[in-house]
């Protein structure tokens, strides 16, 4: 019978254990866990609350105030230029100094020369005679992979490299 009521309840020796153990515990979170201290000293009078204010405020213009002092160093700008790429679709296409027929001529072309578009298109549209065929085109604003820049007409530039048909050659 002994042996049954050991079983079921605890013996003196482990309930001694057990109560030091929580003893020890509360002893180490009580001081812990008092609420009469102040994490954050609070002001006593509204001036107190103001010179605290006013303390804080000039902290975060310090911070964030532009350092005149001290000088960073010039990193140079960095430009990307996106440029669409067009091909020439008619061989011997003159780069022009200006956008007509009667301006100076800056180099003529080869077909499928690669240029690029820089951004710029007339206004207006010009009908010029290819040979077979007659365009309605604007004048395009390019460059050329060796840097001379000029008006090309729109009919002699697209977006793939094809030979453009209807050219009197």
């Amino acid at each position: 019978m002994s042996k049954e009521k050991s079983k079921g309840i605890l013996s003196s020796v482990e309930f001694i254990i057990i109560l030091v153990f929580f003893i020890a515990f509360l002893t180490w979170v009580f001081p812990k866990c008092q609420g009469d201290q102040d994490p954050l000293p609070q002001p006593q009078t509204s001036a107190d609350s103001l010179a605290a204010l006013q303390h804080v405020l000039d902290s975060i213009q310090a911070a964030t105030a532009p350092a005149t002092e001290v000088q960073q160093p010039q990193t140079p700008e960095v430009r990307t230029e996106v440029v669409s790429r067009l091909y020439v679709t008619i061989d011997g296409l003159k780069v022009r100094k200006e956008p007509n027929l009667k301006s100076d001529m800056v180099v003529q072309l080869p077909l499928f020369e690669e240029v690029y578009f820089m951004d710029e298109v007339t206004d207006f549209t010009e009908e010029i005679s290819l040979g077979y065929e007659v365009a309605n085109e604007p004048w395009v604003k390019i460059r050329t992979k060796k840097g001379h820049e000029g008006w090309v007409y729109g009919a002699g530039i697209n977006y793939y490299k094809q030979k453009r048909k209807g050219v009197l050659e």
